[in-house]
């Protein structure tokens, strides 16, 4: 009997697989969509955690072709942002060329890993044919009213110099630098998204195939809260009228005998 040689398979059937475009979807027969977040080009390669998710959604593509469905699982690169930034400051280089290093090990990786990715959707985020398509729609949503911009309280990474979201704020500190995080009052944009927020938290009633885990997760995101904000005038000692600090309460009857 032949010696089984992995490296030699492997080879061979990934080279058929890209030759014979064998993962690339069509427009016939009965669709999926299989999604799962585009990486970082932020790091020398892959680590676990990609192999995690990217081998779950490989395991749900193959196993829905089986049946028959006309399968696509794309793949792409979220390449902008904080975190390729920092690495190019780490290793002095510009974030251009450190990001397509990155991307291009990372695919290596990913068609040695042999999954069943249809490579003819490859994106990129920093590519102008991708992202004059995202300034085309934030122009749809400024003439429709809901892009603007006011100021706002974000939390501040003084270190990063840069915003925060909520999920970015581990224990008051900056989930990457673990510098202690400041509330910093900054004009910038916004989405209207409280316009759909009823109708997003009224439609997970219509996803009873969904769990229960991930309809609450959607709503705590949605994050309806009745309340009233409340701006509590500071006084200071000795007595000299302060500026007013501003507070959001879900119980304000509570809050009228705060001294």
């Amino acid at each position: 009997m032949q010696k089984y040689n992995p490296k030699k398979i492997e080879e061979k059937w990934q080279s058929y697989w890209q030759t014979n475009n064998v993962f690339e979807a069509g427009d016939s027969g009965e669709k999926k969509f299989i999604l799962v977040e585009f990486p970082f080009p932020s790091g020398d390669g892959l680590h676990m955690g990609h192999l995690r998710s990217y081998t779950a959604a490989d395991l749900v593509s193959r196993y829905y072709r089986m049946k028959g469905f006309n399968v696509m699982y794309p793949i792409g690169w979220d390449a902008f942002g904080l975190p390729a930034e920092n690495y190019a400051i780490k290793h002095g280089k510009q974030p251009a060329e450190t990001t397509a290093k990155n991307i291009e090990n990372i695919r290596k990786q990913l068609h040695r890993l042999g999954y069943s990715i249809d490579w003819s959707r490859e994106i990129n985020t920093t590519d102008p044919n991708y992202y004059k398509w995202t300034q085309w729609l934030f122009l749809q949503f400024y003439k429709a009213g809901l892009a603007y911009e006011s100021t706002g309280l974000i939390n501040w990474c003084p270190k990063d110099k840069t915003g925060l979201a909520n999920e970015e704020v581990i224990g008051g500190h900056c989930e990457r630098c673990g510098t202690k995080v400041e509330k910093k009052e900054l004009r910038q944009w916004y989405l209207k998204i409280t316009e759909y927020a009823e109708k997003l938290l009224a439609g997970l009633n219509d996803l009873p195939e969904w769990p229960e885990r991930v309809r609450t997760e959607q709503a705590n995101w949605i994050g309806k809260k009745e309340g009233a904000e409340i701006d509590f005038q500071v006084v200071l000692s000795p007595p000299k009228a302060g500026e007013g600090s501003p507070d959001f309460s879900t119980t304000p009857q509570n809050d009228i005998a705060v001294k």
